[in-house]
């Protein structure tokens, strides 16, 4: 087994230990047919994971777990707005003082600084709660973007919490019983809104995976 198999396995193995019911990954609601139809044939060992975490972090720990299927709870449909980049070329053109800004302010900062890289730390540090509020903040500039009543930035922000509003609801609809343990496997930056959409819900408790990493 190499460092990264290793490393992955280190982090499957934690996951693990929150003794999750039910998993949940950030792929589209309407593709939850196929995302199950690829986990049968990797249980039917028809299939080879590919390097994301859908599949190393996913596929491995609900089969490990025995998990019947998995989750899709994402949601990326347009709504007429500019995307991520869109915006941030908007403001290397129109907005350069606030462009700069978020460059110099955010992005070294969320650089994860890992030499060698190390999937486990990565994980670990991409779930801290300084990286959680710095991701949050950089939206918050984000949201800054824009001349007037051109609102550049806040029209993708709107998007932002449009998506993460979602992914919510879904996972509020799948923790359905007092007994249901939901791991939600998802990109850093969706941390923050979820995780305060879930508690205002007052309808689970959320628990950081850094409780179950040494």
């Amino acid at each position: 087994m190499n460092d990264r198999q290793k490393e992955i396995r280190e982090v499957v193995n934690s996951l693990k230990e929150f003794k999750p019911t039910k998993i949940a990954l950030e792929v589209e609601k309407e593709k939850d047919e196929s995302l199950n139809e690829e986990y049968q044939k990797y249980l039917n060992d028809h299939l080879s994971l590919e390097v994301d975490e859908i599949h190393q972090f996913g596929f491995r720990t609900a089969s490990e777990l025995g998990h019947e299927r998995l989750y899709a709870i994402d949601w990326m449909e347009s709504v007429g707005n500019m995307g991520l980049g869109q915006v941030m070329e908007w403001a290397k053109e129109e907005q350069p003082e606030m462009y700069e800004y978020i460059n110099e302010t955010y992005r070294p900062k969320l650089h994860l600084n890992i030499d060698p890289p190390d999937i486990y730390e990565m994980v670990k540090k991409c779930n801290s709660e300084s990286r959680i509020k710095l991701d949050h903040a950089m939206y918050m500039a984000i949201a800054r973007i824009g001349k007037e009543t051109n609102y550049v930035g806040i029209d993708w922000v709107r998007w932002w919490y449009q998506r993460n509003l979602i992914i919510y609801s879904n996972l509020a609809e799948i923790t359905s019983s007092p007994d249901d343990r939901t791991l939600l496997i998802i990109g850093a930056g969706h941390v923050h809104l979820v995780t305060q959409f879930l508690e205002e819900s007052g309808l689970v408790d959320v628990v950081s995976p850094n409780g179950y990493m040494r």
